[in-house]
């Protein structure tokens, strides 16, 4: 009937919605800084995956990084006691940014940041040899949890290992050459990449910002004369905006291809 097929429909979108959420969270992260009103986003998915053969086999991920002054959706929640970065879930829950934000020296539109520079560590996985896609699934989640719960005690299985292989430390040249600044409300958002030569690896950091008041600020590219760089290091304006670690993984319909 026609009740049974829409039933079956619901249950089948239901299985995929499931898979995908759970694919999307071990290649993503999002950080919150409440206290200067900054949220970043990270996800990634595989662009190329190498041909089969040979010792210097390179797996190709793109990510895309989104940057988002929140700092308006922050001030109507004001109240709470704790401060710090959180997840964003805090805030889609409900909970309360800090009284200990920064004292408002300016009218909520004028408080803006900008994107100064970037670091990246990008991590991966030891793989002898390309795994079962069931086996990979469970290495990824075993690697995934190692992460999240057993990375500060600095003993891993030399499956499981992270390996730094490449470390990005450019403080003063923005993202993709721009240096953006980001009024209440506004976004910047790019795609990049990154190789790395297992089928799982990872990749943390952090951006690099300042605040600043934006009606005296410009957007630059890089090479133009940003006023922020020129800042002592120990500039209270200035911060660093973590970015979550998220996954370089391969989904299994990639392993089967």
């Amino acid at each position: 009937t026609i009740v049974a097929r829409r039933h079956r429909d619901a249950i089948h979108a239901c299985s995929q919605l499931s898979e995908q959420l759970h694919a999307w969270g071990k290649k993503s992260s999002v950080a919150v800084d409440r206290r200067r009103g900054v949220r970043v986003v990270a996800t990634s998915s595989l662009m190329m995956r190498p041909p089969g053969g040979g010792v210097k086999r390179r797996y190709r991920f793109c990510y895309r990084i989104r940057v988002e002054n929140i700092v308006d959706l922050i001030d109507m929640k004001k109240g709470g006691k704790n401060s710090g970065t959180r997840d964003v879930d805090d805030i889609v829950d409900g909970e309360h940014p800090s009284s200990e934000d920064p004292p408002a020296v300016a009218r909520v539109e004028h408080r803006a940041v900008q994107l100064l520079g970037r670091t990246w560590n990008i991590s991966e996985r030891p793989s002898h040899e390309a795994p079962s896609s069931v086996l990979q699934r469970l290495l990824e989640e075993g690697v995934m949890k190692k992460q999240e719960n057993g990375s500060s005690r600095g003993k891993h299985d030399g499956s499981t290992e992270l390996k730094v292989v490449q470390t990005v430390n450019e403080p003063r040249t923005g993202a993709v050459g721009h240096l953006p600044v980001l009024g209440p409300g506004e976004v910047f958002e790019y795609m990049s990449g990154a190789d790395i030569a297992t089928p799982s690896g990872t990749m943390e950091g952090c951006f690099h910002m300042a605040s600043v008041d934006m009606q005296s600020t410009d957007s630059a590219h890089v090479g133009d004369h940003v006023e922020a760089l020129h800042w002592n290091l120990n500039d209270d304006r200035k911060f660093e905006m973590p970015i979550g670690r998220f996954g370089l993984v391969l989904d299994e319909e990639d392993l089967n291809t």
